[in-house]
């Protein structure tokens, strides 16, 4: 600190303290006394002894008010028209520290912002399917990707690969978690898309509806019932056992177990399913058959479809089919219900036919028209084509369902007819 002592007002002496400061003329310095912390910067070219109150505006002295010291000690007063005063109070400086803290704040709460995306917070949900098409950009892919619930912004997403120089990202399809960090996301399209295989099990005696449904019902996959009745349905794909003029691959796709592969379209199981079809009709010589009955393939194959419906034991299958043919070879009317019901199926798949509904006209109403049904009316299976292709020989004209579980008694007139009707009634069964 630096200070005039009385008796010398010519000499200066300057004492090294800490944190004392300069106070010689032309150089700035901050007294301690100062009631509202102002800087001054000092062109009085006087002497201060460092007793004066300070210079603020609450000081008592004027704006330019200068106590300096005469030789004798006493204060005097002088005016100083060059000092000047720095407040950092001052409006301008208040308003650039409130922007500068306004920017920290905004830049801060859009890193959180950002991160809280990049790596959200929560548990993984559950796996969606995602088709990344060929030549898509990152854009494109963020988009997709958010969409599907994998990733909340896509624009980041697309930023954030930019800027780590990932890739590149493969086109495919992908089974991913919903809120999924952007690392787990990039990762699985660095690696490329597994190839899925899902098991589509078909029941024997399933109709081509039942048979979209199950496809549709394929996790991963993508694949539409819609669709898959569109193609079946339209001529689209076709059998070599299908005739002119119809158009639907009912009773013609043979149920199984097929392992379906990620990627794989309607059109792809449905090809697959007549293959595989062909095969057996091959294996069982249908052709043959159906010309050593006097039928159609095709004939032969909607036998087997009301064989597949009205049997369900399997000791049960050759006597149906000998009484088909039965009746057929006597024009004798079939009577199957299961044909009818197949029929007001196709509207309501859940419906339970009335008595009085079975007897709506109607193409498959095998109880008012003589014939088979124009198409069979479910995919039959090995054991019932086998029954079609090479049924006993058998005077069978009836069957009934006489035991719970589901066993058949057959007859060859009305009268034992009669008999089988008794024992359906005393098993609660018709």
């Amino acid at each position: 600190m630096t200070e005039y002592r009385p008796g010398r007002p010519t000499e200066w002496q300057t004492r090294d303290e800490p944190g004392s400061r300069p106070s010689r003329p032309g150089e700035l310095f901050d007294h301690e006394d100062d009631h509202d912390d102002a800087l001054y910067y000092d062109h009085h070219d006087g002497p201060y002894d460092g007793h004066g109150e300070g210079y603020g505006d609450d000081d008592g002295y004027g704006p330019d008010a200068w106590p300096a010291v005469t030789a004798g000690g006493a204060p005097n007063y002088r005016r100083s028209r060059n000092r000047r005063r720095l407040d950092l109070r001052h409006p301008v400086l208040v308003g650039l520290a409130g922007l500068v803290v306004l920017a920290v704040v905004v830049v801060g709460g859009g890193l959180l912002w950002a991160q809280s995306q990049i790596n959200p917070g929560g548990k993984r949900g559950p796996a969606v399917s995602v088709v990344i098409p060929k030549g898509a950009s990152t854009t494109r892919i963020g988009d997709l990707l958010a969409s599907a619930g994998v990733i909340h912004n896509g624009t980041l997403f697309a930023y954030y690969v930019r800027l780590h120089g990932d890739g590149p990202l493969y086109p495919g399809t992908y089974s991913l978690p919903r809120n999924s960090p952007y690392s787990a996301a990039i990762s699985a399209l660095e690696s490329g898309p597994k190839i899925l295989t899902e098991n589509l099990v078909i029941p024997e005696g399933f109709t081509v509806r039942q048979i979209a449904d199950a496809v549709a019902a394929l996790p991963h996959m993508g694949l539409s019932a819609a669709r898959f009745m569109a193609a079946a349905t339209s001529g689209t794909v076709r059998s070599p056992y299908e005739p002119a003029g119809v158009n639907s691959l009912e009773g013609l796709l043979f149920p199984a177990t097929y392992p379906v592969r990620q990627g794989e379209t309607e059109v792809d199981i449905l090809e697959q399913m007549i293959g595989a079809f062909n095969e057996r009709a091959a294996q069982i010589g249908l052709t043959a058959a159906a010309a050593r009955l006097g039928y159609t393939p095709y004939q032969v194959i909607t036998v087997a479809s009301i064989v597949e419906r009205e049997s369900k034991l399997p000791t049960d299958r050759g006597p149906v089919a000998s009484t088909i043919y039965n009746r057929l070879r006597i024009g004798m009317k079939l009577g199957a219900d299961s044909t009818q019901t197949y029929y007001l199926r196709r509207s309501d798949p859940t419906v339970n036919p009335t008595p009085a509904q079975l007897d709506t006209p109607s193409p498959y109403n095998t109880r008012t028209n003589a014939g088979l049904p124009p198409t069979p009316i479910a995919n039959p299976g090995l054991a019932s084509l086998e029954a079609a292709t090479s049924p006993p020989v058998t005077s069978y004209l009836y069957f009934v369902e006489i035991n719970p579980d589901g066993k058949l008694g057959f007859a060859s007139n009305a009268s034992g007819f009669y008999q089988l009707q008794v024992q359906c009634r005393a098993a609660n069964l018709c």
